[in-house]
C-alpha cells in the first residue's frame, strides 16, 4: 500500500492529515499497546476524525495499512516501510511528510497513555528525537543539494529503527527458554 494509494482514498476524510500521519499514529497506538485490534484502530480514526459515513476503498486502506504495519513491527525489522511519498516528488515534501509521519506517531502513543515522562533511557530519547522530526525545518529545502537527499534517506533510517527499538522495548518478545543439556549419566569405563 503506498502513499498515493492511500492518499486516494482518504480524500473525502480531509479531516485526516496525510496518510504520513495515519501510519504513524497506527505505528504509534500499536506500539504504545501491543493488543491493539483492527477493529479498535479503525473506531479510533472514525471518531478522532469525527467521520460519519465510511467509504469502502477508505476502510480496505485501512485494512491493509494494519496488516502492513502489523507485519512492519513484527516481522525481522527489514519489512517496516514508512507511508511516505515517493522518491520523485520533492524533497521538501517528502521531508514534510516524515514530520507528518512522526507527529502521527507521538499522537498515537499518546491515545494510548504513553508520553515521554513515562517513559525512560533510548525510548525517552527517540521519543523527543521524533518531536524534533515532527517540527522539522524544511524551508531551506526549495532546492536540495545531494547532500540534503543523504541526509535525508539517513533520518528515514533513523526513524524506522527507532520505531523498531520503542516496540521492542515496550513489547518485549518472549524468547523459546533455552533448553540445557545434562551431562551424560553413564561414563566411559
Amino acid at each position: 500500500m503506498n502513499f498515493d494509494q492511500i492518499n486516494e482514498a482518504m480524500v473525502p476524510y480531509p479531516e485526516l492529515e496525510s496518510p504520513s500521519f495515519l501510519q504513524g499514529m497506527l505505528m504509534g497506538l500499536m506500539c504504545g499497546d501491543a493488543d491493539l485490534k483492527e477493529s479498535a484502530w479503525v473506531k479510533r480514526i472514525l471518531e478522532e476524525a469525527d467521520i460519519k459515513s465510511v467509504k469502502e476503498s477508505f476502510l480496505l486502506a485501512l485494512h491493509d495499512l494494519y496488516l502492513e504495519a502489523e507485519k512492519g513491527l513484527n516481522g525481522s525489522g527489514f519489512e517496516l516501510e514508512l507511508c511516505l511519498p515517493e522518491e520523485n516528488e520533492s524533497l521538501k515534501f517528502r521531508a514534510a511528510m516524515l514530520g507528518q509521519w512522526c507527529e502521527g506517531f507521538l499522537y498515537g502513543m499518546g491515545l494510548v497513555g504513553q508520553s515521554e515522562d513515562k517513559l525512560k533511557g533510548d525510548v525517552a530519547e527517540l521519543f523527543r528525537d521524533f518531536g524534533d522530526i515532527a517540527r522539522i525545518e524544511i524551508l531551506e529545502l526549495d532546492e536540495p543539494t545531494d547532500e540534503d537527499e543523504s541526509d535525508f534517506m539517513q533520518l528515514m533510517e533513523f526513524v524506522k529503527i527507532g520505531v523498531l527499538t520503542i516496540n521492542e522495548t515496550l513489547n518485549p518478545v518472549e524468547g523459546s527458554p533455552i533448553m540445557t543439556q545434562q551431562p551424560p549419566t553413564d561414563t566411559l569405563h
